[in-house]
């Protein structure tokens, strides 16, 4: 009532509860704010009904209770439910802090072992994130007997496409409008990619990375970004590639041996690293670094542009999701198998096909 902490102790400065508990209706039939409708059955019932109570601290208590007149019951109740509807309304999550939580993992490496469920939900809740539901761990399709050929790589896409998206699709009807979806993934750079075509601009994004020291948490949230730089290709007529060496560097020997006569287009930075996601800046440093060479090399020619990616997994995905929200064009994803670099996912409009 009178508006002191509770929690503190205002001489020592230290933390301590000091606050007591008051009734509203008396514990007794005798007690304070009594009358004669005040049973002893009803001060029982009373006694420890939350609805009946209240913290004060001993001042408050005192005058309270020797003041009966002053402090009446239908006051002091008054008091109380404006006191827990201002406590509802502080602790009542936006619509913008409500969000799906999606662990996206392979089953190839030890990938699968290194994001929990509850990883991400401590993550998300640093960020004033709650999550609506238990959170989807979604794990892809185990390479098949032959590895990662192109029907694993289908398997992938039609997995991707139709059981998880089918699973969000449910996930927002029960919860109305589509809330964020907090995103972690580690698998494969084209299944990342193929995972943020999936999504598009059909959510609002939040985007989390695993980082070997701190888990699911940013190692530094002041960390400036790294410098993209790009450079175009040579003029040719030669197939354009697009080599975005940012977590290693992708030697160009390696990009020629899948593609002979490669005109090499490069977005790097000074230092590749797998450790160079230190914060969520990163994601939109890319996002801008990447926009214009897409939209220059799409310009330069009407033939599939194809990707070699070194990337962190939330570079890949959002890498795919631009591509969904942003191009038509079509593209051809490379991946390493057998130390060597194979076409695996294609997207876009792709002639023939």
């Amino acid at each position: 009532m009178c508006g002191a902490d509770l929690t503190q102790d205002l001489r020592t400065g230290k933390r301590f509860k000091w606050g007591e508990v008051a009734h509203i209706m008396p514990a007794s039939p005798q007690g304070p704010r009594a009358d004669g409708t005040h049973s002893e059955e009803q001060a029982k019932l009373l006694t420890n009904n939350v609805g009946n109570l209240l913290l004060a601290c001993p001042g408050c208590h005192e005058k309270a209770d020797t003041d009966s007149e002053g402090y009446p019951a239908k006051d002091l109740q008054h008091l109380h439910e404006g006191h827990v509807e201002r406590i509802r309304l502080a602790a009542q999550v936006p619509d913008d802090g409500k969000a799906l939580a999606l662990v996206f993992l392979s089953q190839h490496f030890d990938t699968m072992n290194l994001i929990g469920k509850g990883d991400l939900l401590r993550a998300m809740s640093a960020e004033g994130l709650t999550a609506l539901a238990e959170p989807i761990r979604y794990i892809l399709p185990a390479p098949l007997a032959n590895g990662r050929d192109a029907a694993y790589w289908e398997a992938v896409k039609g997995s991707i496409q139709y059981q998880l998206g089918t699973q969000l699709d449910r996930a927002c009807t029960f919860h109305g409008d589509p809330p964020v979806l907090a995103i972690a993934g580690l698998a494969d750079i084209p299944a990342l990619i193929s995972l943020g075509q999936a999504l598009g601009d059909r959510f609002r994004r939040r985007m989390f990375s695993y980082h070997r020291t701190t888990g699911m948490q940013w190692p530094d949230l002041d960390a400036t970004p790294p410098a993209f730089r790009y450079s175009p290709p040579p003029p040719g007529e030669g197939p354009v590639a697009l080599v975005m060496s940012i977590s290693a560097q992708i030697p160009e020997r390696d990009v020629l041996q899948a593609l002979p006569d490669a005109r090499i287009a490069i977005l790097t930075i000074d230092a590749p690293s797998t450790l160079m996601v230190r914060n969520r800046k990163v994601v939109d440093a890319f996002r801008e670094a990447i926009q214009t060479p897409l939209s220059d090399l799409e310009a330069l020619t009407g033939e599939p542009l194809h990707i070699f990616a070194s990337i962190p997994a939330v570079l890949a995905i959002e890498f795919g999701a631009f591509l969904t929200m942003q191009h038509r064009h079509p593209y051809i994803v490379y991946d390493r198998e057998k130390e060597a670099f194979v076409p695996v996912l294609k997207l876009g409009y792709h002639k023939g096909t």
